[in-house]
């Protein structure tokens, strides 16, 4: 933090300021107070509160963890209904196959192959990194950009935006998608199998209506799941954020 040619007197500020010069356990209590306090000292990266970074930082990472749950659960979903609706067929096993793949994809290599190809080899269909393109004029209010740039009526911004995160997102959400798959056909073929289902069918309604009331019953364990799926994507998100640059928690700590 001195640096290697620091003088004794800079090292003894420094130790004085940061109470190293006080026994080990003091040194304990005193960060323990500062903490509750809401004191996280200051960043040794920016040299800014640390306070002051979380408030900036956190809403780039809530915003692109939001994005990957929508994803990932319109997606597993969706895979789920129809290999429910068409089990022990080529699909079901098809999908059965991918879901176990996305989920032992590494999520850094991933995010490093959809830059290749769709950010240099197919003419930058999307950008390489970042959050928005710094050439727009755009200002935050709650830190989610989907979110000010759409009540702003900033289509430009939000535009861009999306465009933005678009590809962590997906790279973020993907693991999760084949939990939600397999989830969403184990609680659909549950649901199919109850009494009122048999005395729809009996009664004549048709398919389609009948598989889509039987989704919202099984969709309330997804729900449950949700919870627990966000906070893992919370945790997902140095390594996809440090891949593509996305100013959020993630990259902050990796830095």
């Amino acid at each position: 933090m001195a640096g290697e040619g620091a003088s004794d007197e800079i090292v003894q500020r420094i130790a004085a300021e940061y109470d190293l010069d006080k026994p080990l356990l003091t040194q304990f209590l005193l960060s323990l107070r500062r903490i509750f306090q809401g004191d996280f000292g200051q960043s040794i990266h920016t040299w800014r509160p640390v306070s002051e970074d979380l408030k900036n930082f956190f809403p780039a990472t809530v915003e692109l963890a939001l994005v990957a749950m929508a994803l990932s659960v319109g997606l597993g979903c969706l895979l789920g209904v129809f290999s429910a609706v068409y089990r022990g067929k080529p699909f079901d096993m098809l999908a059965s196959g991918f879901s176990v793949f996305w989920l032992a994809m590494p999520q850094f290599w991933l995010g490093i192959i959809l830059q290749i190809i769709l950010c240099l080899v197919l003419f930058r269909l999307m950008p390489l990194g970042g959050r928005i393109n710094s050439l727009l004029e755009f200002q935050s209010v709650t830190g989610l950009y989907i979110l000010d740039s759409f009540i702003a009526g900033n289509w430009a911004a939000l535009g861009s935006s999306l465009r933005h995160i678009i590809l962590p997102a997906f790279t973020l959400g993907i693991t999760t998608v084949g939990l939600f798959s397999r989830l969403t056909r184990t609680s659909l073929l549950n649901t199919l199998q109850e009494d009122y289902v048999r005395t729809a069918r009996a009664v004549g309604h048709r398919e389609a209506g009948v598989i889509w009331r039987a989704f919202r019953n099984a969709f309330i364990t997804i729900v449950t799941i949700m919870g627990m799926q966000f906070g893992f994507l919370l945790g997902g998100t140095v390594a996809v954020e440090t891949v593509f640059d996305f100013p959020g928690l993630g990259l902050y700590a990796a830095q």
